[in-house]
């Protein structure tokens, strides 16, 4: 089995046990607002020992609320067909989180829940 449908069956592993449809922005220069603010940022820094991942959620500025009513639930990420990490985030939390991982010239997904408008994932 190859890599990359590998991978596919991991994340669609975990997308089946949340039963809900999975949000991208495929072209950034239309997106609204509304998907910007739940799409997940993904950054990438070269260090000696690997890779430092960082997400956020909102594209070009645009931030998601953390209010009791409405908020990330939490970010997962995935490199290849391995899930790296997670991070829970409640209401009034910073919405970032870092992982560091070998240097690997394997895709990256982050995924995101928001409470009210389901998951939302970015692949670079």
């Amino acid at each position: 089995m190859s890599d990359s449908v590998e991978f596919e069956n991991a994340v669609t592993e975990v997308n089946d046990g949340l039963e809900q449809d999975v949000h991208s922005v495929e072209d950034i220069d239309t997106a609204s607002d509304f998907e910007l603010k739940h799409t997940p940022a993904i950054e990438l820094e070269e260090l000696k020992s690997g890779q430092l991942i960082k997400v956020s959620i909102g594209l070009k500025g645009i931030e998601h609320p953390q209010t009791e009513e409405h908020f990330i639930e939490w970010i997962r990420l995935f490199v290849g067909t391995e899930p790296v990490g997670e991070r829970a985030f409640g209401p009034g939390d910073d919405v970032q989180a870092s992982f560091e991982i070998e240097r690997s010239s394997a895709q990256v997904i982050a995924q995101a829940l928001c409470n009210l408008h389901g998951l939302w994932e970015a692949r670079i």
